[in-house]
């Protein structure tokens, strides 16, 4: 808990003192993942503000990950938040060596103001309804990524970045159907299946 604390704090401050640099759409809460959202839907994603959403959102599964690693009780689910741990940590490596390659400076990645928020709504949450929280917050950020990836790989503006973002975009892919199992034998396990 104070590792979170500790995180959620850098992350207020980083992004405090960020403020400048970084795009409006990120500044706070909901409407930060609307204007994400409809900058994904609009298509009009520079490679600079892509790289940043991208590292933004791996930040926020590799903290929802750490924090699962230490409560999930099912085994299922805490093998599952190790591999989301590690692949989010070597996605944004990618990311950034692509970026760099493409001649962006990435930026440093930060939580949003909702993403704070949900991340302490997981902390938080009792231990008997933790995996399902962990599970439905990564998917719901999955689907998210998912879009962001898929959006930039079609039509983003750098060619190099394109083809990273096509690449993850194969992986999260992956990591959504296999919470989606994971759900599903939740869901399945729960008294009366419901």
């Amino acid at each position: 808990m104070t590792r979170f604390r500790s995180y959620a704090l850098l992350g207020a401050t980083t992004l405090f003192a960020a403020s400048a640099i970084v795009p409006a759409a990120l500044a706070g809460g909901m409407k930060a993942d609307r204007q994400q959202n409809a900058a994904v839907q609009q298509q009009a994603l520079t490679a600079q503000t892509f790289v940043l959403y991208a590292s933004n959102a791996d930040l926020f599964q590799t903290e929802a990950s750490k924090i699962a690693v230490q409560r999930a009780q099912s085994n299922d689910v805490k093998v599952y938040a190790q591999q989301m741990a590690a692949q989010h940590a070597t996605s944004t490596s990618r990311l950034t060596a692509a970026a760099r390659q493409a001649g962006i400076t990435p930026t440093t990645p930060v939580l949003t103001v909702h993403m704070q928020q949900k991340l302490a709504e997981l902390q938080n949450a009792s231990t008997n309804a933790f995996d399902e929280r962990y599970i439905t917050l990564l998917q719901e950020a999955q689907e998210r990524e998912l879009r962001l990836h898929n959006a930039y790989a079609r039509s983003g503006d750098n060619a190099n970045l394109r083809a990273a973002s096509s690449d993850t975009a194969k992986l999260v892919a992956q990591q959504l159907a296999e919470a989606r199992r994971i759900s599903g034998a939740i869901v399945a396990d729960r008294p009366g299946g419901s």
